[in-house]
Protein backbone atom coordinates (compact mmCIF):
# COMPACT_ATOMS: atom_id res chain seq x y z
CA UNK A 1 0.00 0.00 0.00
CA UNK A 2 1.67 3.28 -0.87
CA UNK A 3 1.96 5.82 1.73
CA UNK A 4 -0.27 8.61 1.28
CA UNK A 5 1.47 11.70 0.00
CA UNK A 6 0.85 14.97 1.94
CA UNK A 7 -0.51 17.43 0.43
CA UNK A 8 0.95 20.56 2.12
CA UNK A 9 4.42 21.61 3.19
CA UNK A 10 4.82 23.66 6.42
CA UNK A 11 8.48 25.67 6.54
CA UNK A 12 9.76 28.11 8.79
CA UNK A 13 11.94 31.42 7.23
CA UNK A 14 14.46 32.79 9.63
CA UNK A 15 15.72 35.98 8.16
CA UNK A 16 17.89 38.76 8.70
CA UNK A 17 17.21 41.88 7.64
CA UNK A 18 18.76 45.34 7.32
CA UNK A 19 17.95 46.87 10.96
CA UNK A 20 15.67 49.67 10.37
CA UNK A 21 13.69 47.99 7.90
CA UNK A 22 12.38 44.55 9.76
CA UNK A 23 9.13 46.01 10.70
CA UNK A 24 8.43 47.33 7.20
CA UNK A 25 9.36 44.12 6.13
CA UNK A 26 7.31 42.19 8.15
CA UNK A 27 4.13 43.94 7.80
CA UNK A 28 5.02 43.49 4.04
CA UNK A 29 5.36 39.45 4.10
CA UNK A 30 2.49 38.95 6.13
CA UNK A 31 0.57 39.99 3.16
CA UNK A 32 1.64 36.76 1.22
CA UNK A 33 -0.76 34.36 0.89
CA UNK A 34 1.55 31.71 1.87
CA UNK A 35 2.36 33.39 5.46
CA UNK A 36 0.69 31.86 8.12
CA UNK A 37 2.47 33.86 10.86
CA UNK A 38 5.38 36.02 11.03
CA UNK A 39 7.29 37.46 14.51
CA UNK A 40 9.93 39.24 14.82
CA UNK A 41 12.14 37.87 17.27
CA UNK A 42 15.80 38.70 19.54
CA UNK A 43 18.87 36.58 18.78
CA UNK A 44 20.45 36.00 15.73
CA UNK A 45 17.94 36.22 13.04
CA UNK A 46 15.43 39.28 12.86
CA UNK A 47 12.07 37.82 11.44
CA UNK A 48 10.74 34.46 11.93
CA UNK A 49 7.56 32.94 9.35
CA UNK A 50 5.75 30.16 9.44
CA UNK A 51 4.92 29.16 5.54
CA UNK A 52 2.30 27.09 3.80
CA UNK A 53 2.96 25.93 0.20
CA UNK A 54 1.64 23.12 -1.90
CA UNK A 55 5.11 21.61 -2.34
CA UNK A 56 8.73 22.19 -2.40
CA UNK A 57 8.90 23.44 -5.62
CA UNK A 58 6.74 26.08 -4.75
CA UNK A 59 8.34 26.90 -1.73
CA UNK A 60 11.58 27.38 -3.69
CA UNK A 61 9.60 30.15 -5.57
CA UNK A 62 9.05 31.75 -2.23
CA UNK A 63 12.66 32.03 -1.10
CA UNK A 64 14.01 32.94 -3.95
CA UNK A 65 11.53 35.42 -4.32
CA UNK A 66 12.58 36.78 -0.68
CA UNK A 67 15.96 36.79 -1.54
CA UNK A 68 15.96 39.34 -4.10
CA UNK A 69 14.08 41.57 -1.48
CA UNK A 70 16.99 43.92 -0.98
CA UNK A 71 16.07 44.77 2.91
CA UNK A 72 16.67 40.56 3.45
CA UNK A 73 20.09 39.75 3.76
CA UNK A 74 20.40 36.34 4.52
CA UNK A 75 17.48 33.43 5.31
CA UNK A 76 17.67 29.97 6.38
CA UNK A 77 14.79 27.62 5.72
CA UNK A 78 13.09 24.82 8.24
CA UNK A 79 11.06 22.14 6.82
CA UNK A 80 8.55 20.60 9.32
CA UNK A 81 8.08 17.05 8.92
CA UNK A 82 4.87 16.91 11.22
CA UNK A 83 2.62 19.29 12.26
Amino acid sequence: MAEEIQDQVTAFLLLLTAGEKTEEILNQLRSMSEVVEGFIIYGEWDLILKIHVKNLPDLTEIVMKLRKNAGIKKTSTLIALTE
